[in-house]
């Protein structure tokens, strides 16, 4: 936590991998304690993407209040407000050590790259966190068991 604290306190964020596989995500701690702007995070997309995508955005904010979203890389990228259901799980856990509380409706926002961005089995295939989580589109990634089930 130290170092983390250290990175926060000299950049104003830190970016986060959570995972291995199947059901990495990525989110910032520091937008909202120093841009007053809502944290970030993408899911369903390759690890050594999310990273980039992330910081890439961040920057934006870090200097204009706003994601970078009008980059030439980020056409078609969107921010949806993250749904209260998906701020009281996983997601956000060194965020709510950090602070001591989760975060409340309106300081989170997803990440969503436009379909152009997978193959067309996967295009539709992300979970969407600005929706409630029993909510068709929603699929949780699978747990261990679940993908060792699947393997055989």
């Amino acid at each position: 936590m130290r170092a983390l604290d250290l990175q926060i306190r000299v950049h104003g964020w830190v970016v986060l991998t959570v995972g291995e596989g199947e059901g990495t995500f990525t989110y910032t701690v520091g937008l909202v304690e120093h841009y007053d702007h809502p944290e970030l995070i993408v899911v369903d997309l390759a690890r050594e993407h999310q990273y980039e995508l992330i910081n890439t955005l961040a920057k934006g904010v870090a200097a204009r209040g706003r994601p970078a979203l009008d980059l030439p890389s980020m056409r078609g990228v969107r921010c949806v407000e993250v749904h209260a259901d998906h701020l009281q799980g996983d997601y956000f856990g060194t965020w709510s050590n950090r602070y001591g509380r989760l975060l409340q409706p309106g300081e989170a926002l997803q990440v969503v790259p436009p379909p152009s961005w997978f193959c067309a089995c996967h295009a539709n295939a992300m979970r969407r966190l600005d929706l409630p989580a029993g909510s068709p589109r929603f699929r949780p990634a699978p747990n261990r068991a679940q993908r060792r089930r699947r393997g055989r």
